[in-house]
């Protein structure tokens, strides 16, 4: 009995002297336990935020490679009544990507016609067109498209001396709203899309025959 008493001091006496030590190191270096584990915590944190800021400046890119690429390209032919037209025109436009699903950019239309009425000589017309779009990417490669432009059009309005057609020009305000479909599907690289838009500028223009519905074919890159 005594023996086990002796041996249960002597455990409870080491265990102090532990305790008694380990308090004086903490003391010595200045924080207590809980003060280290917070700093411990702290630094992980720190460490954690450090390593995600890294990885966003990672994914900021250039400003070119935000940038995509596009040209459209018309071409047309019609005969009727003695009356024959040839028509050719290209639409380059860049679009800028403000995010995956949100680009905007410029677009240019210059389009060319040779009209040729029986017993005149032919005449050249040119329209073109300066404006810029906002482009919505939907799901997949279908995307919504809403446009204001301004375009200068020329068109035949008389007969002129030597058998001569004269022509008149002028301007329109568009704005045009719709949809396509980018068989590239929005992935980059080289692409083909079709859009059919609407112009409420010809639609609401009681003095034209013009069809407000305009179908357009183009190429892409890096949509």
């Amino acid at each position: 009995m005594l023996k086990s008493v002796l041996k249960l001091m002597l455990v409870c006496l080491l265990w102090t002297s532990f305790s008694t030590y380990a308090s004086a190191q903490t003391g010595q270096n200045g924080i207590s336990q809980e003060e280290f584990s917070d700093f411990q915590k702290k630094k992980k944190k720190k460490k954690k935020k450090k390593k995600k800021a890294a990885e966003k400046e990672a994914d900021k890119k250039p400003f070119k490679d935000h940038l995509w690429y596009g040209a459209g390209i018309g071409l047309g032919f019609s005969a009727f009544q003695g009356t024959s037209a040839f028509g050719f025109g290209v639409s380059p436009m860049a679009g800028y990507k403000f995010t995956n699903w949100l680009s905007a950019g410029p677009r240019l239309s210059v389009f060319y016609t040779s009209q040729k009425y029986s017993g005149y000589k032919a005449v050249n017309l040119f329209d073109t067109e300066v404006g810029a779009f906002v482009r919505i990417h939907v799901f997949r490669g279908f995307f919504l498209q809403g446009e204001i432009s301004n375009s200068w059009n020329q068109e035949p309005y008389d007969l002129g001396p030597n058998n001569t057609i004269l022509k008149t020009s002028y301007s329109r305000f568009n704005q045009y709203a719709g949809l396509g479909y980018n068989f590239g599907r929005g992935e980059g690289g080289i692409g083909q899309e079709v859009a059919l838009l609407y112009n409420f500028a010809i639609a609401n223009d009681l003095n034209t025959t013009e069809q407000p519905i305009q179908y357009r074919l183009a190429f892409t890159y890096g949509f």
